[in-house]
C-alpha cells in the first residue's frame, strides 16, 4: 500500500499532467476574451447558469471564527492590488494559484500564514498574487471575484476565506450566492462594487498578466512561486512539501542576496 506521502505526489503528478493539458486552452482562451469578450462571457453565463441548477446552489456561510482569523493574519499589513506587504520590500514572491486547486488550499491555510507572519509582516518580502484558471469555469468565476476585491484592496482576505470555505472542484458551486458569502465575510469590502468590477479593464489585464508571466516562466502547475530580488529576474521557488523549511530557504538566499 502506498504511503500518503506516495499518494500525495501522486496526486500532485496527476493534476501537473491535467494543468499541463489546460494550459493551451486557456492561452485559446485569454485571446478569445481579447477579441470577443462579449461572446465569451455569454458562453461562461450559460456555463454556469447549467451547473447552479443541478447543484441547486450553496449556502456557505463564513463563519465568525474565520472571518477574525482572517482579519488577524492580515491586520497592519499593506494591500494594494494584488500586491501583499511593503511596496518598498527588498524581495518579491510571486504566487501562481487557482482557487479550486486542493493543494493551494492546503498551501494557504498552513505555509502561508508562516510565511506572512516572519517575512511579510516584517517588511522583509512582499506577495503578488497571480491568479490562473487552469480548471475550469468556477476557477474563472472565482478568479474575477478575488480580482475585483483587489480594487478595494481586499483580494488577500478574499482569497484566504474562499479558500476556507473551498468547495469541489467543477461542481458548479462558485455562483453569485457563494460569492456574496464570501465577500460579505470580508471586513471593509463593498460587495456590490466588488460585483461591479469583475468585468473591469483592470481584471481583465490582472487575468492576462498572469496567464503570460506564467508562460514566460514555465509554470504550468500550481501553487508555483517565482522569487524576485529588487528589479532582478525571478527566479523559481523549488518546493517538495508545505513545510516552512521548504519556502524559508530560497527567501532567507534572496534576501541575504538583496543585502537584506
Amino acid at each position: 500500500m502506498a504511503s500518503r506521502k506516495e499518494q500525495r505526489e501522486e496526486a500532485r503528478r496527476e493534476r501537473e499532467e491535467r494543468e499541463q493539458a489546460e494550459l493551451a486552452k486557456q492561452r485559446r482562451k485569454r485571446r478569445l476574451w481579447q477579441v470577443g469578450s462579449t461572446l465569451v462571457v455569454a458562453v461562461v453565463i450559460v456555463v454556469i447558469a447549467i451547473l447552479v441548477a443541478s447543484s441547486g446552489g450553496n449556502d456557505t456561510k463564513v463563519s465568525t471564527t474565520e472571518k477574525q482569523n482572517t482579519t488577524d493574519l492580515f491586520t497592519g499589513i499593506a494591500q494594494n492590488g494584488v500586491a501583499l506587504g511593503n511596496q518598498q520590500a527588498k524581495v518579491t514572491m510571486y504566487e501562481f494559484a487557482d482557487l479550486q486547486c486542493p493543494f493551494c488550499r492546503e498551501y494557504t491555510l498552513s505555509v502561508f500564514p508562516q510565511i506572512v507572519q516572519k517575512y511579510v509582516k516584517s517588511g522583509k518580502v512582499k506577495i503578488v498574487w497571480r491568479n490562473l484558471t487552469f480548471i475550469g469555469p468556477d476557477s474563472v468565476t472565482a478568479a474575477r471575484a478575488a480580482l475585483a476585491s483587489g480594487e478595494q484592496n481586499k483580494l488577500w482576505d478574499f482569497v484566504d476565506l474562499f479558500y476556507k470555505n473551498q468547495g469541489t472542484e467543477n461542481t458548479g458551486y462558485v455562483t453569485d450566492k457563494f460569492i456574496q458569502n464570501i465577500a460579505s465575510g470580508v471586513s471593509g469590502l463593498d460587495p456590490n462594487k466588488m460585483k461591479a468590477d469583475e468585468s473591469s479593464p483592470v481584471v481583465e489585464q490582472e487575468l492576462g498578466e498572469a496567464q503570460n508571466q506564467a508562460q514566460q516562466f514555465g509554470i504550468n502547475s500550481t501553487p508555483s512561486f517565482l522569487l524576485q530580488v529588487g528589479n532582478g529576474k525571478p527566479q523559481k521557488l523549488n518546493y517538495q512539501q508545505f513545510k516552512l523549511s521548504d519556502f524559508s530557504g530560497p527567501i532567507d538566499q534572496a534576501l541575504k542576496q538583496a543585502g537584506g
